[in-house]
C-alpha cells in the first residue's frame, strides 16, 4: 500500500517539547524537530504546536511556509523562564483547553474544505487529554471520521495519569518499539509500532583524523581499552554495570580510558563512589570548550585517570568521534523504550553494547552486541573477543552504519505514512484503492496445501535438580520427560500419522499435490520410537506430487534473538532433510510461521526460494492473500496462508456451535472457487487429521472427498515451487511490519508473550540459550534450543485467560501436569529453566 502523498493531507504535531532552546528538555524535542522538518522536506504542510520560548513569535513559518511553528502557553512561560516544564501543570491545562478549538477552526476546517485529510500526531502523556478533547469537538461537528488522530508514547512516564479507555477511543495509539508495546499491553492497549529515527547527516563517516586526534588526546594506544557512555545518571541506565566492567578490565591488566557524560542527577555521586571503591581513578573535567580543538585541549591537559567525567555539554558533532573511537559504546540500559543514543552511535560506526529491551535496530552480532544479563563479565568477554579479531570488529562497525541507515527519518517517515494511510482507509477517511490485480474471470486457479509435522520435546515436571557441570546427556534426562513424549507420540501415530499418510497417498495418486514440513525434533522421535512410521513418511515425500519444506528444526524462538544462528540452523535443517529424504527443500517455514523484515532477509540470505507467512489483514492491509509477494525488492517470494479458510478446517471443523458446521467438502470447495486472485494457500498442522479432530468428526471423509470437489470446480492443486514458477515474474511488493506475525491467535506474538508468565519464560529461554553459548559446548546449545521451543510458551497461553484460544492452549498442555494445579505448573516450568541455567554457570567461558 502506498503512503500518503503531500497534496492529500495536512499534518499537525502536538508536543510539549520543540525546537526552541526553551522547549528542549530531552529526546522528545529532537524527535519532533526532525519529524516535522522531514515532513516539510517531503512537501507536507505541517503544523507544530509546542510550548515555545516566551519571547519568540507566537507563529513562525519555516521551509518556505510548509512548516508552521505554533508557540503555545507563552503567557504562562513569561512567568516561568526556566524551560518547558517550569510551571508544567498550568501549561498542560492551558494546552488542553485552547489547542483543540484552535486546531479545529484554523487547521482542520480549512483542510477539509480543501478536500485534504487532517492528520494529528500527538506526543506523550501531556497531550493525552488534549487529544480526548479534540475527539469530542470533532464528534460534535460530525468530522471525526474524516480525520486521523495518532497518539504516541515514547516512554512510560505518567502512564498512571492517562485515561486509557477514553484515549483509546479518541486516537490510534502508537509507540516506538516492541518493548514499549509489551509494556503498554499492561494498560489494556495494543499500539502500532512506528520506530524513532535519526537524521541522514549522522550517517556521514567520522573523519579519521578526528578519531586519531581524540585517541591521541586521551593517550589511547594498543594496550588501552577505550569505553564511552553518555546519558542521564539514572539507575536504569546501568552506570554501575558499566564501571564494574571497566574495573574488571583494569584488574586483568588493561589500561582503561573511560570518558563519560552524565547529567546532574544524584545517582552520579553513587556511580563515582562505586568506581573509586573498585579502584578506578576518576577525573572531573570542567571547563567550557567552544570548539572541537578546545575539547581536545581539555582532554590533553587532564590528569591521569581511568574515568573522565566530561562535565560540560557535548554537541552532536563532538559525540560522533567519541562513538567511532571507542572500543565499546555502552548503551546498556535496563529500561530503554527506544535507545536513540545507541542508534546514533551505530550511525557513526560505533561498537554499541545495548540492553535487550527496546532497541529495534540491535541485531545481536550484526552491528551491535545485545546484552542479556547484568553481569560485567558479559561486556568484558564480548569486548575482548572483538579485540582479538580486528577484522570482525571492522565488519561490525560497517554493519552498524548499514543498520542505522534503516532508521533514518526519511525511511521512518515511509512507515508512518503507510500506517496513517492504512488507518485512514480502514476508517473511511480515505477511499479504498481500486483493484490492481485482474484476470479474465478474476478467480483463483490453484490451491496449495501445506502441512507441518511436529511433536514437542515436553519438559519433565516437577523440575528435577541438575548437577552443576554435568554432561548434556545427563542434563537431558532431568529436563525432558521422554516417557511422556513417547506416550503422546504413539497416540498421535495411531490416531493421526498412519491413517492420514494412507489417505494422502491415495489422494496423490489421483492428482492431488501436497507440501509437507517436518521439525527435526519430530523426525528424531520417529527414528527413536517408530522407524516404520519414518519409512512411511519417506515414501510419502518420494511421491512426485509432494514438495518437502524446511521448517525451523526445533520449532524454537531462536529467530527472535539470534538471526545469524537462525540462518545456519535453517541451512542445517535443509541439509538434514536432504540426507533423510534425498531431496533438498527450496521452501522455508519458520516457527509458528513467524515473519518480519529481518526474518525475511535472513531466509533470503539462507538461499530459500520462498517462505510462508500468515495472511492476516493487519499484515496484508488492503491486499489479498491470493497473490504471490516479495518484500523490499528481495529475491525470495512469500506465500500468504489464507487464515480464515485454513482455520475453518484446522480449528473450527468439529465445533458444533460454529455456523459453518457441519463442513462438507463440496461446500468448502465452493468457498475456495469463489475467491478472487491467483491461488489459495491452506496451511494445517498434520495433527489436524485424527488428533485435533478425531475420526468420528468426519475429518477423514472430508479430506478424501476434497480433491475431487476442488478439481470438479476447475481448480488445480500446486506445490509451492510450482506457484513460484508460475507467478514469480509478477509477484507484488509487501511491506512487512517490524513486529513479527504468526499463524496463532490474533496473528501476532501476543499468543506466545501475552501474559506475564509467558514473558518470564521467554526471558528464561534467552538466558538459557546465551548461557549455553558461553560454554561453547554444541550439545548444551542444542539442549537450550529444545528449551526454546514455542510449545513451552503455547502451553502457558491459558494463564489468566478464558475463551477459545485459552481452551486450545489448555488442550495442548500435558494432561499429567494438571494434577499439580495451575500455579504449580507455572512455578515448575520456570524452575526447569533456572535449574538448567544454574547447572551451566561453573563452566569456563
Amino acid at each position: 500500500m502506498g503512503g500518503l502523498k503531500p497534496g492529500e493531507a495536512v499534518i499537525s504535531v502536538l508536543s510539549f517539547e520543540g525546537p526552541d532552546l526553551y522547549a528542549r528538555a530531552g529526546g522528545l524535542a529532537v524527535r519532533v524537530s526532525h519529524l516535522t522538518e522531514t515532513l516539510a522536506q517531503r512537501g507536507f504542510r505541517t503544523h507544530l504546536f509546542f510550548v515555545g520560548a516566551p519571547d519568540a513569535p507566537s507563529q513562525e513559518d519555516r521551509w518556505d511556509g510548509r512548516l508552521i511553528l505554533h508557540r503555545w502557553c507563552q503567557w504562562i512561560s513569561r512567568y516561568h523562564p526556566m524551560g518547558v516544564y517550569d510551571g508544567e501543570e498550568g501549561k498542560r491545562q492551558d494546552f488542553i483547553a485552547t489547542v483543540p478549538p484552535y486546531l479545529l477552526e484554523h487547521v482542520i476546517r480549512p483542510a477539509l474544505e480543501a478536500g485534504q485529510l487532517p492528520v494529528i500526531l500527538a506526543e506523550e502523556w501531556h497531550t493525552a487529554e488534549a487529544v480526548i478533547h479534540l475527539d469530542e469537538l470533532l464528534r460534535v461537528r460530525g468530522w471525526r471520521d474524516r480525520c486521523v488522530i495518532l497518539w504516541n508514547a515514547n516512554n512510560t512516564m505518567s502512564f498512571h495519569r492517562i485515561d486509557w479507555g477514553r484515549l483509546r477511543e479518541a486516537a490510534q495509539l502508537t509507540t516506538v518499539s516492541r518493548y514499549m508495546k509489551h509494556l503498554m499491553w499492561n494498560w489494556g492497549v495494543n499500539p502500532l509500532v512506528i520506530p524513532n529515527g535519526i537524521p541522514c547527516a549522522l550517517l556521514e563517516p567520522v573523519p579519521p583524523e578526528q578519531i586519531a586526534a581524540l585517541r591521541q588526546a586521551l593517550g589511547v594506544d594498543e594496550r588501552t581499552v577505550m569505553l564511552f557512555k553518555v546519558g542521564r545518571f539514572d539507575p536504569a541506565k546501568r552506570w554501575l554495570l558499566a564501571v564494574e566492567a571497566a574495573a574488571q578490565l583494569k584488574a586483568m591488566g588493561y589500561r582503561v580510558v573511560f570518558p563519560l557524560r552524565g547529567g546532574v542527577e544524584p545517582h552520579g555521586q553513587e556511580v563515582f563512589a562505586h568506581a573509586q571503591a573498585l579502584g578506578l581513578r576518576v577525573a572531573h573535567l570542567l571547563g567550557s570548550p567552544t570548539s572541537w580543538e578546545g575539547l581536545l585541549q581539555v582532554l590533553h591537559e587532564a590528569p591521569p585517570a581511568d574515568l573522565y567525567s566530561l562535565e560540560f555539554p557535548l554537541r552532536q558533532e563532538w559525540l560522533r568521534p567519541f562513538y567511532a573511537a571507542a572500543d565499546a559504546v555502552l548503551a546498556n540500559s535496563g529500561h530503554e523504550p527506544f535507545g536513540l543514543t545507541g542508534l546514533e552511535a551505530m550511525a557513526a560506526g560505533g561498537i554499541v553494547f545495548t540492553g535487550a529491551t527496546g532497541e529495534e535496530y540491535a541485531l545481536d552480532g550484526q552491528g551491535a552486541i545485545v546484552l542479556d544479563t547484568d553481569r560485567p563479565e558479559e561486556i568484558v568477554l564480548h569486548l575482548l573477543d572483538l579485540r582479538a579479531e580486528p577484522g570482525r570488529m571492522e565488519a561490525c562497525r560497517a554493519a552498524a552504519r548499514r543498520r542505522a541507515a534503516d532508521f533514518t527519518w526519511p525511511r521512518v517517515l515511509e512507515i508512518l505514512l503507510e500506517k496513517v494511510s492504512f488507518i485512514a482507509r480502514t476508517s473511511g477517511a480515505l477511499p479504498w484503492p481500486k483493484p490492481v490485480f485482474g484476470r479474465p474471470d478474476g478467480r483463483v486457479r490453484d490451491v496449495v496445501i501445506y502441512t507441518i509435522v511436529h511433536q514437542p520435546r515436553r519438559l519433565r515436571l516437577p523440575a528435577q535438580p541438575l548437577p552443576r557441570g554435568a554432561p548434556a546427556a545427563l542434563l537431558a534426562q532431568g529436563l525432558f520427560d521422554e516417557e511422556m513424549n513417547a506416550r503422546y507420540f504413539r497416540r498421535a501415530a495411531q490416531r493421526c500419522y498412519y491413517p492420514t499418510i494412507a489417505r494422502f497417498q491415495a489422494m496423490l495418486d489421483a492428482g492431488f499435490r501436497l507440501a509437507i514440513g517436518f521439525s527435526l525434533t519430530f523426525l528424531e522421535q520417529a527414528r527413536r520410537w517408530d522407524e516404520e512410521l519414518l519409512d512411511r513418511f519417506r515414501d510419502l515425500v518420494r511421491h512426485p506430487n509432494v514438495e518437502l519444506v524446511a521448517a525451523e528444526p526445533r520449532h524454537s524462538m531462536l529467530l527472535l534473538w539470534d538471526l545469524p544462528r537462525f540462518i545456519q540452523r535453517m541451512q542445517w535443517a535443509a541439509d538434514q532433510l536432504e540426507h533423510l529424504f534425498g531431496v533438498r527443500p527450496r521452501i522455508a517455514d519458520t516457527t509458528e510461521m513467524m515473519m518480519s523484515p529481518s526474518i525475511y532477509h535472513a531466509l533470503d540470505q539462507a538461499g530459500f526460494a520462498a517462505a510462508f507467512l500468515d495472511g492476516r489483514p493487519w499484515i496484508l492491509e488492503w491486499r489479498q492473500p491470493t497473490y504471490l509477494y516479495h518484500h523490499d525488492g528481495g529475491r525470495m517470494k512469500l506465500l500468504a496462508r489464507h487464515y480464515q479458510l485454513s482455520d475453518d478446517v484446522g480449528y473450527r471443523f468439529s465445533n458444533r456451535s460454529w455456523e459453518g458446521w457441519p463442513l462438507l467438502a463440496d461446500r468448502y470447495a465452493e468457498w475456495l472457487a469463489q475467491h478472487l486472485g491467483d491461488f489459495i494457500v491452506l496451511g494445517w498442522d498434520f495433527e489436524t487429521f485424527g488428533e485435533h479432530h478425531w475420526e468420528e468428526t468426519g475429518i477423514f471423509a472430508f479430506l478424501e472427498a476434497l480433491p475431487g470437489e476442488v478439481m470438479h470446480r476447475g481448480l488445480s492443486f500446486r506445490t509451492p515451487s510450482e506457484i513460484v514458477a508460475r507467478y514469480g515474474a509478477c509477484s507484488y511488493e509487501l511491506p512487512l511490519p517490524a513486529f513479527p506475525s504468526t499463524w496463532a491467535g490474533s496473528g501476532g506474538l501476543e499468543f506466545f508473550l501475552g501474559n506475564e508468565v509467558q514473558q518470564a519464560v521467554f526471558r528464561l529461554m534467552m538466558e538459557a540459550y546465551h548461557m549455553a553459548c558461553l560454554t561453547g559446548d554444541p550439545e548444551l546449545i542444542e539442549l537450550s534450543l529444545y528449551l526454546a521451543q514455542s510449545d513451552n510458551l503455547h502451553m502457558l497461553q491459558w494463564v489468566g485467560r478464558f475463551g477459545p484460544e485459552a481452551e486450545v492452549s489448555a488442550y495442548f498442555t500435558p494432561a499429567e501436569w494438571w494434577a499439580m494445579g495451575w500455579e504449580r505448573i507455572v512455578w515448575e516450568v520456570q524452575q526447569v529453566y533456572k535449574n538448567f541455567i544454574a547447572a551451566l554457570e561453573i563452566r569456563p567461558g
